[in-house]
């Protein structure tokens, strides 16, 4: 298992140093929207790590050890989860640095929150469809999703800049954030935590399902 942990964790740790990478970007420019940046980029992170650890996937040293696909798809989940704690932390704490309004930095952590959530569910989905598909049909979905998802960022980001919008409280999803209550925000954070265990425990690779099949 440390075997692997090793193997794999090389990805989420350079793409956990790039993302942090551009927290601190987010914190040093003194464009007043940039507060937002990370959340709009984070499952695109997710997304280019998987993407390379997956290319590893086929290596033959994993037909040889003595592991089962479980126990693969354990260090994967387990890494991805890492993946996405480790980057709301790098979130929240910059936000907070950036001594925004305290009020605007709560709506920058709840959107903060979102995208972290959505980003455990799409990595689980990721998985789900690697394994079904197969690598080479699903590299080029995940390939596709980053590049529509990075256009829809950037487009976005730059058509929020454009837009004469020089304050961050004038960002269009303020007034969603400020009207989401705590208790839903925290009724996703278990619900995405519950279905992504779920999916590592009961999915198509476990013990469970290896036995039922046979």
């Amino acid at each position: 298992m440390s075997a692997l942990i090793r193997k794999y964790s090389l990805f989420y740790l350079t793409a956990t140093g790039t993302f942090f990478f551009l927290c601190a970007y987010s914190l040093a420019a003194d464009a007043p929207n940039y507060p937002f940046l990370p959340a709009l980029f984070f499952p695109l992170y997710l997304a280019g790590a998987m993407s390379m650890s997956e290319r590893e996937s086929g290596d033959n040293l994993l037909n040889i050890l003595p592991v089962t696909p479980s126990e693969i798809m354990k260090v994967k989940f387990g890494l991805i989860f890492v993946f996405v704690v480790i980057g709301w932390l790098n979130m929240t704490i910059f936000t907070f640095l950036q001594s925004l309004e305290p009020e605007l930095a709560v709506q920058v952590t709840k959107l903060n929150t979102i995208s972290s959530i959505n980003t455990l569910l799409l990595a689980a989905l990721f998985q789900v469809g690697i394994h079904f598909f197969g690598w080479n049909i699903f590299q080029k979905v995940i390939l596709l999703f980053t590049v529509i998802g990075g256009i829809f960022g950037i487009v976005f980001f730059i058509g929020l800049a454009e837009s004469g919008h020089n304050h961050p409280d004038m960002f269009p999803l303020i007034p969603f954030l400020e009207s989401l209550p705590f208790f839903i925000l925290l009724a996703g954070v278990f619900a995405a935590l519950g279905i992504f265990y779920l999916v590592m425990k009961r999915g198509p690779w476990s013990f469970n399902a290896g036995m039922e099949n046979y």
